[in-house]
């Protein structure tokens, strides 16, 4: 799978459980309101990203 389908994949599961009422927050209570597929090197440096399209959250 490329960098973009693994994205669509995460992003239609993130979909699929905020339609049944479950959320992502930050750790704090708030709402995650993006989110980014990094494809990073050996290093760990993000080489390239994809943006992640989120659901509304109503916890922001």
């Amino acid at each position: 799978m490329t960098l973009e389908e693994h994205a669509r994949a995460i992003a239609d599961a993130i979909e699929a459980a905020a339609d049944e009422g479950f959320h992502l927050d930050n750790g704090n209570g708030n709402g995650v309101r993006t989110l980014e597929l990094n494809h990073c090197d050996d290093y760990g440096d993000p080489r390239e990203w994809v943006p992640l399209q989120l659901p509304h959250n109503p916890m922001d």
